[in-house]
């Protein structure tokens, strides 16, 4: 299934995540590599810390190194990012440099969760770590550090493209993050990934207890394969 244009609408994205089984990030990743042909998994550097799985269209924020920055500048920024944000988005954020530095605590977080946000994906630290917990507000990010990035970043645009854990990550591009990690599918290619992805995941899920009933990958393989032909 191929959309024309760029843009898949929000409400269009939301409609094919509740038809289908709830996807993993693995099979989100496989089905892109497999569609795209590239690389579509953050860096496991970036891991869950609080909450749990969540997935949702991405809205994003860069921040750049600058010891002038103005802390308040940067918070009202943030704030209104998040207040504006459709329901059910997952904030994306990356730091350009040291990543030691606490980019979300547990206010933002406590207003994201409010917002009805999915969570934080930051190529950088939080921070307020108990606190993240309690709230069970799904966060994850490279680590904890005690420090703020106000005052040492500053917010150099928001909703663009940027990097993050080491892939491109663009408005309205579909996050999927669990234990396993955090994978991202093109916005205008989603459908299609939903469909791959689904096929994967049960394949593989189908392909478990075989393994099981029988010790070898081959012979799951073929009784696998010999219960689909039948369908």
């Amino acid at each position: 299934m191929k959309l024309i244009g760029s843009l898949l609408p929000l409400f269009f994205v939301t409609a094919l995540s509740a038809q289908v089984p709830e996807l993993s990030s693995s099979a989100v990743s496989e089905a892109v590599e497999q569609l795209v042909g590239r690389r579509a998994h953050m860096t496991n550097e970036i891991h869950l810390l609080a909450g749990a799985r969540m997935a949702g269209p991405a809205i994003t924020m860069r921040l750049v190194r600058d010891e002038k920055a103005s802390s308040m500048a940067a918070g009202l920024t943030a704030i209104k990012l998040l207040e504006g944000a459709p329901e059910g988005s997952v904030v994306v954020a990356a730091l350009n440099d040291d990543k030691a530095f606490a980019v979300f605590g547990s206010t933002f977080a406590a207003l994201a969760k409010t917002r009805k946000l999915a969570g934080f994906v930051v190529d950088g630290s939080v921070r307020d770590l108990s606190d993240l917990r309690r709230l069970a507000f799904s966060t994850f990010a490279r680590g904890t550090a005690a420090g703020s990035a106000g005052g040492h970043y500053r917010i150099d645009s928001t909703n663009v493209a940027l990097q993050c854990g080491g892939i491109e990550v663009r408005p309205g591009d579909y996050v999927v993050a669990d234990e396993d990690g955090i994978a991202v599918a093109p916005q205008e290619r989603y459908p299609e990934v939903v469909v791959a992805a689904a096929g994967w995941q049960s394949d593989k899920q189908a392909l478990l207890p075989l393994i099981e009933k029988y010790g070898s990958y081959l012979k799951a393989m073929q009784a696998r394969d010999a219960a689909k032909s039948k369908q």
